[in-house]
């Protein structure tokens, strides 16, 4: 026996025992199962090529060289109620697993999705999912898109969270969740974090004054302090801190050139809206409704407000000037 002989059939050894040791494709039918098998996903059928991508027009597959699954989307899948799929789990080469608009879908998502350790992107979006485990990806290396919207998570944020070396992006954006924010929940040289439209409280930690966030999204919270620090920040272009229980001194708090974006409309903020943005061109949307904030409004020179930027400017305490009235000048004393 010739030795190219010898390390074909070695080789060809080697593939039927991976084949049969591991395979996704009928992980991939224990998924399905596991759904309730929904119409969407009629033709995943027993010897079906699961690796040719789009395999319809709800399920979506892609694969590495060597055959195992790397990315799963399910999107738009009417199931009958049920849990989260286990079977994801033995997806073990899986990179990118995407969950959207799977209503039906309710629990926890187990713990056993720590096992993923390839995991770049974790997209659940729109399900009835109401858990976390409390140890989500700790010290998970790969993670870099933690995207978990418009569920029905209840509980805090799991600390574990802060432990993810290198996610950068962070959406828990639409649930129900509660207490504080856990400090250091994204690093990166440019990293975003999505909060909004929980049900939150304390302040937010002054580590984020360190972490080089581009947009921090926090509206629709019982938010509480002093967050100016992060006005300042190198790099941040977008702030939302809209509906919340902030309360701070506007006067004298520095802004970023870089900041585009400002939303701070109904909380509690005092004092006068500070100069610097009126010189600053980068504004596109501003909005400071519904606040204390009093003085006559900074003139932006070659920027002249319009009668419509008048909206952003209500329900104030006492702010004047274009484009609101003009401010009232009490004549010299006789």
């Amino acid at each position: 026996m010739s030795i190219i002989f010898f390390l074909l059939l070695l080789s060809s050894c080697t593939s039927s025992v991976l084949s049969a040791d591991v395979n996704d494709g009928l992980v991939l039918l224990k998924i399905k199962e596991q759904l309730g098998n929904p119409q969407e996903l009629s033709n995943w059928v027993d010897g079906f090529q699961f690796c040719g991508g789009l395999t319809s027009g709800n399920g979506q597959v892609q694969c590495t060289s060597t055959g195992r699954v790397k990315l799963l989307a399910l999107q738009g899948i009417t199931a009958p109620a049920a849990p989260f799929p286990e079977a994801i789990c033995d997806l073990t080469e899986l990179e990118a697993l995407i969950l959207s608009f799977v209503y039906n879908l309710y629990g926890p998502i187990p713990s056993c999705i720590n096992q993923l350790s390839n995991l770049h992107l974790l997209d659940v979006e729109y399900t009835g999912l109401s858990s976390l485990p409390e140890f989500l990806f700790l010290n998970h290396q790969k993670l870099t898109n933690l995207i978990l919207s418009s569920n029905a998570f209840s509980g805090s944020i799991p600390a574990s969270l802060s432990t993810i070396p290198n996610l950068y992006h962070l959406d828990l954006t639409n649930n129900s969740l509660k207490g504080s924010i856990p400090p250091d929940l994204v690093r990166g040289q440019y990293t975003y974090l999505y909060l909004s439209d929980n049900r939150l409280t304390g302040e937010i930690p002054k580590s984020y004054q360190w972490t080089p966030l581009s947009s921090i999204y926090v509206r629709n919270n019982k938010l509480t302090g002093d967050p100016s620090f992060l006005f300042s920040k190198e790099n941040i272009f977008w702030i939302d801190l809209s509906n919340n229980n902030f309360e701070f001194n506007l006067s004298n708090v520095e802004i970023s050139e870089t900041l585009t974006y400002l939303y701070l409309g109904f909380n509690k903020i005092y004092g006068n809206i500070p100069k610097s943005i009126a010189s600053s061109d980068h504004f596109i949307n501003l909005d400071f409704r519904d606040n204390k904030l009093c003085g006559e409004i900074p003139q932006r020179e070659g920027f002249p407000w319009q009668p419509s930027d008048a909206s952003i400017f209500a329900d104030n305490k006492c702010l004047c000037g274009s484009p609101l009235p003009p401010c009232y000048k009490a004549g010299p004393a006789p």
